[in-house]
């Protein structure tokens, strides 16, 4: 890739828009959307924006248990206010129940790609 090129990428992955990531990279949009319409450019910038997703994801994952803390602490103190003690609650159980689902989904689909994998005799 060019420096040019590079530049593009990077303001891709930080600018709210096309539009705002050919400015803040200093080119036309015209040249973005040819930068985009290269298979090479297309599949760095995927690649890019996996390992950002990735890095958010950790990072989210890392603040799930502080999180999950406090919100326990509010609930289980009995002088906080009733209403955020029961906002907090809320909280816990709406996205705990999403957790779990979630969680649920993920086993049958893994256990769906097992029984897959064995199942078949390596054609799709």
């Amino acid at each position: 890739m060019t420096p040019r090129q590079q530049k593009a990428l990077a303001a891709l992955l930080t600018s709210p828009s096309k539009a705002a990531a050919a400015k803040a990279a200093g080119i036309a949009p015209r040249t973005l959307r040819d930068y985009l319409a290269d298979p090479a450019f297309r599949a760095a910038y995927r690649d890019a924006f996996g390992n950002m997703v990735e890095d958010a994801t950790r990072q989210a994952q890392q603040a799930i248990s502080p999180a999950l803390s406090t919100l326990r602490e509010i609930v289980e103190d009995r002088e906080e206010d009733a209403q955020a003690r029961i906002s907090a609650a809320r909280a816990i159980l709406s996205h705990g129940l999403k957790l779990i689902e979630t969680t649920d989904i993920l086993n049958r689909l893994q256990e769906l790609e097992t029984a897959m994998e064995g199942g078949h005799d390596g054609k799709y």
